[in-house]
């Protein structure tokens, strides 16, 4: 993948994402390209080893992004145009996508979705999975937390600390990227952080479950009046979530599934980022 993919890739992502959508009876997938682009650009930038696109007749028809921080791996894209997908483009796209940086890897994340093919290769591949629920709904009754301020660029050293005691690595300039593409940082002091898209909590990260509990009723309580929450990726191992969703009013359903394979260190507490793992 180059740079000059980025518009097609995002355009390939929604098509493929929209017919998922329609087929598992979601809302219509419809993000703005521009947090999209500064997602694939930057991926390009940081890892271009991981970067691939799949063409027939000079046509795109798929796209895979991998990334690597201080040897976790992680999937950041896959995806594959309905009219040519279960031919073995996304079979070869997540092959190129393992074989990235293998010698340095110690562990690696993939997010999936409810895809039942998605759920059966990243399984075949060695990866454990962890089913998920996700929280949404209008928040009501939150109020914000004791101890929890608006965050930014400056406190890149605190997130650092903390994910490396969470997953083993630092995301470092991806969170720059991040709020760049106009996601809203949340820092309780010294001991976590969140990262709030819109309204759906895009990354939690925290010490200790009492500070991913505060973070979590901040990013609810910052909700524009009249908007719907959305905190996904919620694994037994965060159960932590549940009771802050719950006091909010939000609902919970089935959601995806968290693949992880060797060392992602504790994983908890800790809700992980789309983009970004």
């Amino acid at each position: 993948m180059t740079h000059e993919d980025a518009e097609r890739v995002h355009e390939l992502a929604v098509a493929a994402f929209g017919d998922l959508n329609r087929r598992l009876g979601h809302p219509p997938y419809a993000p703005p390209p521009g947090p999209a682009l500064i997602r694939l650009e930057h991926l390009v930038r940081t890892d271009p080893g991981g970067a691939f696109v799949a063409e027939a007749g000079g046509e795109l028809i798929g796209a895979a992004l991998a990334l690597v921080r201080e040897g976790l791996w992680g999937l950041s894209l896959l995806v594959v145009a309905p009219a040519h997908q279960s031919a073995g483009t996304g079979r070869a796209l997540l092959a190129a996508a393992l074989a990235y940086a293998e010698p340095e890897q110690r562990g690696g994340v993939i997010l999936a979705s409810q895809d039942p093919r998605a759920l059966r290769a990243y399984a075949r591949a060695g990866f454990a999975p962890h089913p998920c629920l996700d929280a949404a709904g209008r928040p009501r009754g939150v109020t914000w937390p004791e101890g929890v301020r608006e965050g930014g660029p400056q406190d890149l050293a605190l997130t650092e600390s903390v994910d490396r005691a969470v997953r083993g690595a630092a995301h470092g300039d991806d969170l720059l990227a991040a709020l760049a593409a106009g996601q809203r940082m949340l820092v309780d002091e010294g001991r976590g952080y969140a990262l709030l898209k819109g309204a759906t909590v895009g990354l939690l990260a925290a010490l200790d479950e009492a500070s991913a509990q505060r973070l979590l009723r901040a990013a609810l309580a910052a909700v524009a009046p009249g908007e719907d929450a959305a905190v996904e990726w919620i694994t037994a191992k965060q159960a932590w979530a549940i009771e802050p969703v719950m006091e909010a009013g939000l609902d919970l359903s089935p959601g995806g599934a968290v693949f992880v394979r060797g060392d992602v260190g504790p994983f908890s507490p800790y809700l992980p980022s789309g983009a970004y793992l």
